[in-house]
């Protein structure tokens, strides 16, 4: 199985059909809102993006539409797309959501490891990602550790076996992924958040489902408190 790395990419096959455009269309405009590009509250003509993106305004008209979906922008007919700001209580809702759902996919992906069915590229995989976690973190790069942390999240998802249940997350993951970005100033040095990792990775590998359950969940409880102590401290509300 190979996993998809990065869930903001889609594969673009070069041809000029309007899907390609659509997708090759969400994939620009949605890394912008993520990397904070665009920012909170700003207002954009969807001619102003056509024009940006060198596309005709159908499929960047699309894109949008699958943006809003997820809750990143905002359509006003003949007045273009508004970047959605997130304040604490968005992020509230959706942590509530990612330590309800996340801990259950840790507990599919450990059981599937206790019958032989995790794949050893799979688990090295994982593996991995918790080394560029440490490796990040001795080299002080937040960004970095930020988009191994993600991989090895999103990693959970994939491999748990469930559609519905990746689904139904991956569906906030942007909005979640901004404000995470959007604090990573703010943070300490999250060592803690690594070693939490490295221990869920050891109780998958054992095959330990209420194990990877319990810590995961204390895991996204951990990270829910810190994100929102953040946004109160520095008085973040608009993210």
């Amino acid at each position: 199985m190979t996993l998809q790395l990065r869930i903001d990419e889609h594969t673009v096959n070069g041809s000029t059909s309007k899907t390609s455009r659509t997708q090759l269309a969400y994939r620009i405009l949605r890394q912008k809102i993520l990397d904070n590009s665009f920012k909170a509250g700003e207002k954009i003509l969807e001619t102003e993006l056509a024009k940006s993106l060198d596309m005709s305004r159908t499929p960047v008209r699309e894109a949008c539409i699958q943006l809003e979906r997820e809750g990143l922008i905002e359509i006003t007919p003949r007045h273009g797309v508004s970047i959605k700001p997130i304040n604490e209580q968005d992020m509230s809702e959706i942590y509530d959501i990612l330590c309800a759902l996340e801990p259950q996919a840790a507990r599919l992906v450990a059981e599937k490891s206790a019958k032989g069915l995790l794949s050893e590229e799979d688990a090295k995989y994982l593996e991995q990602t918790t080394i560029d976690m440490e490796n990040a973190l001795i080299n002080d790069n937040l960004y970095d550790w930020a988009m191994a942390d993600e991989a090895f999240h999103y990693a959970l998802l994939v491999l748990c076996g469930n559609q519905r249940l990746t689904d139904v997350v991956l569906q906030f993951w942007g909005q979640a992924h901004r404000a995470r970005l959007f604090t990573l100033p703010y943070r300490k040095k999250p060592v803690d958040s690594t070693d939490d990792h490295v221990a869920l990775l050891n109780a998958i590998k054992a095959g330990n489902a209420d194990l990877a359950f319990q810590l995961h969940a204390e895991h996204r409880l951990k990270g829910m408190q810190n994100l929102l102590g953040i946004i109160r401290k520095f008085d973040l509300d608009r993210l």
